[in-house]
């Protein structure tokens, strides 16, 4: 029986959805949402309405789809800051992605980036680090908050570098860029789809990706590792998630579609093209990888010594 005589015959979906991102538009993971959300309201016959929840490095997003009603009409598409960071960072975390969330499917990976000022003259990793030994404590790199995935990304390049630079948060992405390409932030890192356009255009300049090969993105950009670094990177993805107590049927019918959807040539070639490998899991399957990935940050957030909040 197809999809949609599945989602009809249970009375689910009767009205449009509402697709929560704890982000400001124009991100990663707002893109990446809408374009989701067009290909899954042509599967289940209603609109999914994106909704921008900014604040809190995303955790206000998650903390409204963590209350919402179970009835497969709220959803969060989430990222490693509101879920796996958080769970290992904030101390006092009004919801618990492992108890008041449901994983759906992760939807995408991405490799992330790291971009300078171009004015700030250097062309190479190598010379960056070397700017910043000769100039300690003159660099900022941004974050989209504290204990975002680039504020750690950040803090494992001081510390694997040996260089101090100070970190400034913002709330979201686009803030942070506006003031990187004003000189007023000198690196930072951020997902290699949203920053590409910048570096085509000469406001930013790129010098590796944290990735284990080069990315079809920017195949001129070498990895950490062929500029001589480690690689100190986790896997970036975004993922979809419902309240916990969401009808398992429900929970199937939107990893189903999903699914049906990061198949579908058109749309595995519109991630493809913004630097997001389309990368679909189960539920099961989502949610080891919330579980591992925030025991290891727990470990890594010790070791670097960042404040839990």
């Amino acid at each position: 029986m197809p999809l949609m005589a599945v989602a009809q015959k249970s009375g689910w979906p009767d009205k449009p959805l509402r697709l929560v991102v704890g982000w400001p538009p124009g991100g990663s993971a707002d893109v990446v949402a809408r374009l989701l959300a067009e290909q899954l309201g042509r599967r289940i016959g209603q609109p999914v309405i994106v909704e921008n929840r900014p604040g809190a490095s995303g955790r206000i997003g998650a903390q409204q789809v963590a209350r919402a009603d179970p009835d497969g009409y709220t959803l969060l598409f989430g990222a490693p800051s509101e879920l796996t960071i958080a769970a290992a960072t904030v101390l006092s975390l009004p919801y618990d992605p492992f108890k008041d969330l449901q994983p759906v499917t992760q939807v995408v990976s991405g490799a992330f980036m790291l971009v300078v000022d171009p004015r700030l003259g250097v062309g190479t990793l190598g010379e960056l680090v070397s700017y910043a030994k000769s100039h300690p404590d003159k660099l900022n790199y941004a974050s989209y908050g504290n204990n975002t995935t680039n504020h750690i990304y950040g803090a494992q390049f001081c510390a694997a570098t040996g260089i101090q630079a100070t970190h400034v948060p913002y709330k979201g992405g686009a803030p942070a860029w506006n003031d990187l390409m004003a000189g007023q932030i000198q690196f930072m890192f951020d997902n290699a789809a949203v920053l590409m356009p910048l570096v085509r255009a000469g406001k930013l300049k790129a010098l590796a990706v944290l990735s284990a090969e080069r990315i079809r993105l920017s195949p001129g950009t070498p990895t950490m590792a062929e500029a001589g670094y480690p690689d100190i990177g986790m896997k970036s993805w975004l993922g979809l998630l419902a309240p916990a107590r969401t009808p398992a049927s429900i929970v199937k019918s939107l990893h189903d579609d999903v699914a049906a959807a990061l198949s579908a040539p058109d749309f595995a070639r519109q991630l493809e093209e913004r630097g997001m490998p389309a990368y679909g899991s189960t539920p099961a399957e989502f949610a080891q990888v919330l579980r591992s990935e925030t025991a290891t940050l727990k470990v890594l957030v010790q070791k670097l010594g960042l404040k839990l909040e």
